[in-house]
Formats: structure tokens, sequence, C-alpha cells
């Protein structure tokens, strides 16, 4: 399968690349739209199922990012293990905003977190298992509990934790706010740092009244 979605890569990047022009990614858009409808089999063989960690090479990260939106309609996910190896290869704070984004959203982890649509704080490792629980476990836990390992230390993860928490915040559905809970509770040993830098940008960048901060807060957990 993953094969077919290699030598799919010029198409799928003709379709999400806007480097392309507008009229390229349209007509590549409708061509594929086409194709869907002539052969049922079609999705089968763009699945993700045997995605691995060194597939990150096969597709444009800008063809990554059409894939998962498009696996999100097919309620698919790939594997923790590649999800990782992508995130850590886009590097750019916006494309791993748009990765997480397409992830959070996917119907598998939405009816996952369908539950959680109260405003109670469920401790991060009890939380049901997604890549996005995993990732964020793996930075403040002291235990790795993924197979990929992120070589730092505690001090050198935290802006990669406030930046996860920010992008939780920003995604913003059931899910996200469920774990954002979660890790802001969660006792680790730069906790009140982590916490004090990500209040202080929530104050800075949310440009919202001071009872609707606090309601925020209060939702969050931080009141």
């Amino acid at each position: 399968m993953k094969a077919f979605l290699g030598l799919s890569a010029d198409f799928i990047d003709g379709m999400a690349n806007p480097v392309h022009g507008e009229s390229v990614n349209e007509a590549h858009s409708v061509r594929f739209a086409d194709l869907l409808g002539r052969d049922e089999r079609l999705p089968g063989n763009l699945s993700a199922a045997d995605l691995a960690e060194a597939d990150t090479d096969l597709l444009s990260m800008q063809s990554w990012v059409w894939y998962l939106k498009w696996l999100a309609k097919q309620g698919e996910l790939p594997r923790d293990e590649f999800l990782d190896a992508l995130y850590e290869d886009s590097g750019d704070s916006l494309i791993r905003l748009i990765l997480f984004e397409s992830v959070m959203t996917n119907p598998v982890i939405v009816r996952r977190y369908s539950e959680f649509r109260g405003q109670w704080t469920v401790p991060l490792e009890e939380l049901p298992p997604c890549w996005p629980q995993h990732l964020v476990l793996h930075l403040v836990s002291a235990e790795p509990t993924r197979a990929r390992d992120i070589d730092a230390g505690t001090a050198e993860q935290l802006p990669e934790v406030v930046e996860l928490a920010f992008s939780l915040l920003q995604v913003g559905n059931t899910a996200a706010l469920a774990i954002l809970r979660g890790l802001l509770a969660y006792q680790w040993p730069l906790r009140g740092e982590f916490i004090q830098l990500f209040d202080t940008a929530l104050v800075q960048s949310s440009g919202m009244e001071t009872s609707e901060l606090e309601q925020w807060r209060r939702r969050l957990g931080l009141l």
C-alpha cells in the first residue's frame, strides 16, 4: 500500500502543494474525485496501515498534510510511530500545528473522547490512548511512553511542551481540551515554570477581556 502511495506522490503534490497554483491544484483534485468514483478500491490502496517511521520521505510535507486530512474522512489514522517521525521531521511550528490539528480532529480520536464533554480534569495517563496523548506524556514523563525517543533533557523539552499546549488550545475540541487539562495538572519537575509560561502567553496572546480570560482559566483548571 505504501508503494502505491509513493508512486502517487507527484499526483498528490499536484493536489496539495500551493506552489503549483490554484488551477493545477483544482485540476488534480477534480481528477482524484473522478478516479475515486471509478474505482472503489482506491481508498484501500491509499491506506496508512503499513506506514512506518522510515516512510516520511514518500511524500512532501504539504502532501502529508493533505493525506492526513483525507485519512480523517476515511476514519483512519497512521501508526503512532509514523506520526512521531512525521512530527519531528516537520520542524516548522505552523506545519506541526496543522499536522497536530489533522490528527486531533480525526473521527477516530473524536469518538474516543466523546464522553469528555465536561470540564473536569482526568489524569493525563488515564485518558483514552492516542498519539497526541502519547506525545504529551512522553515529553513530561520520566519514563518514555512511545517508541521513538526524543533526545533532549527535561529543561530542553519545556518550549516544545508549551508549543504543544497551545496547539491543543488552538484545536479546542473536546479531545484537545481534555488532554490540555491533563497536561496542565500533570506533576513533573518543570510544572511550575510550564504553567507560568503558558498562563503568561495566554494573557498576552488571547486579547480576551478579564472575565472571559478567567472563565478559560477555570475551564483549564488554572483557577
